[in-house]
């Protein structure tokens, strides 16, 4: 039987008296984690173009993240968020919360609907320069470019790692408490 490495590297009464401590503790925990184990898996997508693999679990950690960093909103807008925030490049094709809509509708296509006339208007270009185009209602995305802004986010100097420059006492504090309740949240 295989173990889980997600949760069973400390105990949880260790974790949660780690996650109670402070907000950085408890964001920082939070980040490394998802590091540690969603994007050593996202990382792997690369070699194998396993591009619905990818689009899960980018998607999953920008609402778990997004979540405790922006609040209650629409899953849409946590999502739209999170990239603007922390994974849009400089450049136009690299803003994908520009386009955030349609790869959030994909991702739910992927994940809950699979059958879809939405499967018809998502072109995957892996050879492409652009990370992301749109053209009518057809949306072009280069999932290596997509893939490795959001990992730029989680790199030494990420935009994930410098949340402090920005937010109030008051603001850490609540994503502490959402961090918390999350955590100590029955399903």
């Amino acid at each position: 039987m295989a173990a889980n490495r997600a949760h069973n590297i400390e105990s949880h009464a260790k974790r949660l008296a780690r996650l109670q401590s402070d907000p950085v503790e408890a964001i920082e925990t939070l980040l490394t984690s998802l590091d540690n184990y969603f994007n050593d898996e996202i990382r792997i997508t690369r070699d194998h173009r396993q591009t619905s693999l990818l689009f899960l679990g980018i998607h999953s950690v920008a609402l778990t993240v997004g979540e405790v960093f922006f609040g209650h909103k629409p899953p849409l807008d946590v999502y739209r968020d999170f990239l603007k925030t922390f994974v849009d490049g400089e450049t136009p094709d690299t803003r994908f919360s520009c386009v955030a809509e349609d790869i959030h509708n994909w991702r739910n296509v992927i994940a809950h609907q699979w059958l879809s006339a939405l499967g018809h208007r998502i072109v995957y270009d892996y050879e492409g320069t652009l990370g992301c185009h749109k053209e009518d209602r057809t949306l072009t995305i280069n999932p290596r470019i997509y893939r490795e802004c959001y990992l730029k986010a989680f790199s030494a100097d990420g935009k994930l790692w410098t949340y402090y420059r920005t937010l109030t006492s008051q603001q850490l504090a609540a994503i502490h408490r959402r961090i918390l309740k999350q955590y100590t949240r029955q399903q």
